[in-house]
């Protein structure tokens, strides 16, 4: 007879977590031939809405072969009612289905938005100085002789290739009255 230790009951509770983990993994591979859930809905409804509007007429072609009542009230109730029924059941299968698009369609758009203004965000921040606060300060310039500072987008001093950065408090220059660089409300 052999002893188990504790390193040894520690293997074999490990072995048997990754069985576990295994079959779990295996059983999440073989739903993938489901598909995904939206294109069962377009299936199911695609299927009920036609199936109901067989049914109503085959109900009303049942009813309309007989004058009595009494014979025509089991077409009504098991094909007229029962097909409005699967009617109206694909009609809300096919309204999930439009659900689920379009929530997918927003969620989508709204993520590629994010990553849009997540790239307006870096490339201002890259055309600011951050400040001490972390906070950016836009960079002026000026061209290479010039007495006039702009902000980078200033018409007067796109494509021109002669530019210099400089700080405004230190360096004495006038504001351009075209860009107005030190209005905050750009």
């Amino acid at each position: 007879m052999t002893a188990t230790t504790p390193q040894h009951v520690g293997a074999l509770h490990g072995e048997s977590r990754f069985a576990r983990l295994t079959s779990a993994v295996r059983g999440l591979r073989t739903r993938t031939w489901m598909g995904s859930p939206d294109k069962w809905l377009l299936i199911v409804g695609g299927v009920l809405m036609p199936l109901g509007i067989l049914l109503i007429i085959l109900g009303w072609v049942g009813a309309s072969r007989t004058p009595l009542p009494f014979e025509q009230t089991p077409y009504l109730i098991s094909g007229g009612l029962l097909g409005l029924g699967l009617v109206f059941a694909g009609g809300f299968v096919y309204f999930a289905y439009w659900q689920t698009v379009r929530i997918r369609e927003s969620r989508e758009q709204t993520q590629q938005l994010v990553a849009s203004l997540g790239r307006l965000e870096a490339m201002l921040q890259a055309g600011g100085v951050a400040g001490a606060d972390g906070a950016t300060t836009a960079t002026f310039v000026a061209t290479s002789n010039g007495s006039i500072f702009h902000r980078q987008d200033c018409t007067v001093v796109a494509g021109r290739s002669d530019l210099r950065r400089v700080d405004p408090d230190r360096d004495g220059l006038a504001a351009c009255r075209i860009c107005d660089p030190l209005d905050d409300g750009r």
